[in-house]
């Protein structure tokens, strides 16, 4: 707001009363930074003292009239503006003159400012705001004639205004906490899903057009099939879409994933004139609006982490900005014909070594150890051929374990001495699709229930192929004469917690290279499992219960495996699911089958330990889960989503 004691002429120049031509109206620049208020109608520029611009003396009727509006208003005032700068009286002009002396002029301002002031006749409805405050605008222009209305001044263009808020009293405090949270207005951008992932802080490689944009989907598209076929789950691979398009600016997206489906739409807003009122339901309901819907179906998985974390790493060093699409559409296509870290037989050999390092964690001894280990050569054999033969996986998975189970049983009974229901549990665990479990959980706790369905409609009926291979296992060892088998002696005991953890992680390492994990993961896999061992033997030395027991030890791994996953910049899975190897329920599993197949006198003891087993299922699903979020606040500054990254970006 200007000081209006600033030495400033004694009157305006008025229009001459000869009749002559009206000269142009002095337009400058509207108020702000660098401009003045605009002028409009037959008013001048007012000259400074000294300035050097000539004085033009009032003619009479122009005084008369000055003289007539002494005691009222002075001039028109625009509503908004809170005072007018004073109009000189003609006593003050014949008291001065035309040109007052030096000494004169702080005295003719003082006189020029006692001159009554006008106020809006109009009073505004008082808001809840506080005062809103705005620079003062001076009004310069002739005085109307008594009974004729004034032209009103146009008015300048301001700086934006600040409202000051007043403090709420204590009815209107009382009233915000009484009152209901207010309906959301718009839908939430989809790019705000990014806020707790590794790519939170994305930079925009620049804008898409209508063809662009259509590349950038299928590109999308393509990266999440090859994430979906190596085993990742929902959330991630939607984090990676949408970080993926609005990195190339295509943001205003919806993508739908289920089982073995992602979709793509894309609706376009190509106005290019500037409107910035257009709202999301305006671009719908616009004819001319571009729109591009993509489906991808991705029928086959495979184990191979090894490329998850390079299609991870990818998304990373696209969302860093400095990317062009052509070079990541030819990095991905490197990474689906890349071939996997270890050869075929280098898998077998260490299916059949996890095999035989479990059993003897568990308990099975080193004959069962050897019967475990020949079983799953046995059993690759069969699911290759099986597979090669394109046979459903439900098939598969009851050959499979029907070959372990009457393999324990037949040699049990013919002398050797092994303990079959902890050989057949060694053999279970490596054949249960731990993946597909856990995901399932993930799924259906982050918030994607379609795909959790689908998931565990796929995980059931492979669990259900070992369901019927156990039974015709222990049906084809009853008809060859073969006596029951005291389950109630197969509880889990292990030998000692040294043999169990030393043989659990040497199982837990090998079954990361089943998986096709880099050398380099194997070792964090394991330091992942340590951490979860050494509490799952606290909680049983301190009897805290099988069930609360195992949750605390996948809550540790999970918290392990996120810190090593984030240094790695890798899926939080490729850790996880290996380090949880020792926590799952394979004795449970035989026994709740075994009773529900042969005792049938007695289905409780049988549906009991189903039930929990699917309860440690449960638990190992969410201790992955709750671990990643235990340690989000830990591992921001590894993944980039901690508020330092952001400050320097």
């Amino acid at each position: 707001m200007t000081d209006q004691r600033t030495p400033l002429r004694p009157f305006a120049a008025y229009p001459s009363s000869d009749g002559g031509e009206e000269p142009d109206a002095y337009v400058v620049e509207p108020f702000g930074p660098g401009g003045d208020t605009t002028l409009t109608g037959a008013a001048r520029p007012v000259a400074l003292l000294g300035a050097g611009v000539p004085l033009v003396r009032p003619t009479e009727a122009q005084a008369l009239l000055a003289r007539r509006r002494a005691g009222h208003a002075a001039a028109d005032v625009v509503p908004d503006a809170p005072q007018a700068l004073p109009v000189l009286s003609t006593r003050l002009i014949r008291q001065y003159g035309d040109t007052p002396e030096p000494e004169k002029r702080r005295e003719l301002l003082s006189a020029a400012q006692t001159a009554p002031q006008t106020t809006s006749a109009r009073r505004r409805r008082r808001t809840d705001t506080g005062p809103v405050s705005r620079p003062e605008t001076t009004t310069i222009g002739p005085v109307p004639a008594p009974g004729k209305s004034a032209d009103r001044m146009q008015r300048g263009a301001y700086p934006s205004t600040r409202a000051q808020g007043t403090r709420p009293g204590g009815r209107s405090r009382l009233r915000s906490m009484l009152q209901g949270e207010a309906a959301p207005t718009a839908p939430m951008r989809v790019v705000e899903r990014l806020s707790a992932s590794p790519f939170a802080n994305l930079r925009r490689f620049g804008e898409s057009t209508s063809r662009e944009a259509r590349r950038t989907l299928n590109f999308a598209l393509r990266l999440a099939e090859t994430m979906f076929h190596y085993g990742a789950d929902a959330l991630d691979v939607e984090n990676a879409i949408i970080a993926v398009c609005a990195t190339y600016g295509v943001e205003n997206v919806e993508v739908d994933i289920t089982n073995q489906a992602v979709t793509i739409n894309y609706i376009a807003d190509d106005s290019t004139g500037g409107d910035d009122t257009r709202t999301r339901e305006d671009v719908f309901n616009d004819p001319d609006t571009n729109s591009h819907t993509v489906m991808r179906v991705v029928r086959s998985w495979t184990d191979n982490y090894a490329g998850l974390a390079e299609t991870h790493q990818l998304v990373t060093d696209i969302t860093g900005g400095e990317m062009p699409r052509g070079e990541a559409e030819r990095r991905l296509e490197a990474i689906n014909v890349k071939p996997k870290p270890y050869p075929r037989w280098m898998v077998r050999t260490a299916t059949a070594a996890a095999a035989m390092a479990i059993t003897v964690g568990i308990g099975g001894g080193v004959l069962g150890a050897l019967v475990a280990g020949l079983s799953s050569v046995l059993n690759q054999f069969v699911a290759h051929r099986l597979g090669a033969w394109r046979i459903p996986e439900f098939f598969t998975m009851a050959a499979q374990s029907g070959i372990l189970t009457t393999m324990a049983l037949l040699l049990s009974w013919s002398g050797l001495e092994l303990s079959p229901a902890r050989v057949i549990a060694g053999g279970i665990i490596l054949l249960l699709p731990t993946t597909r479990m856990v995901s399932t959980m993930q799924d259906a706790i982050n918030g994607f229930p379609v795909t959790a369905a689908g998931r565990l409609l796929s995980t059931s009926m492979a669990f259900l192929g070992l369901v019927a291979g156990i039974a015709g296992g222990i049906s084809v060892a009853g008809y060859a004469g073969m006596p029951r088998v005291d389950v109630s002696q197969s509880a889990f005991d292990p030998v000692g917690p040294l043999t169990n953890a030393g043989f659990m992680l040497i199982g837990t390492g090998l079954i990361a290279v089943t998986m096709q994990a880099k050398p380099r993961h194997v070792l964090s896999t394991t330091v992942a499992a340590l951490g979860g061992l050494a509490v799952y033997h606290a909680g049983m030395a301190a009897d805290l219960g099988a069930r609360l027991d195992t949750a605390l030890a996948a809550v540790t791994s999970g918290c392990v495996a996120t810190v090593l996953a984030a240094r790695h910049r890798i899926p939080q899975l490729i850790l996880a699911i290996p380090a949880m190897t020792f926590l799952l329920p394979g004795l449970s599993i035989f026994r709740g089958l075994y009773t529900l197949t042969v005792e049938t006198d007695s289905y409780g003891p049988g549906i009991v330990g189903l039930v929990n087993a699917m309860a440690s299922i449960v638990a190992l699903a969410s201790g992955v889960v709750l671990g990643k979020y235990l340690m989000r606040p830990f591992v921001g500054h590894l993944n980039g989503t901690s508020t330092r990254r952001n400050r320097r970006r």
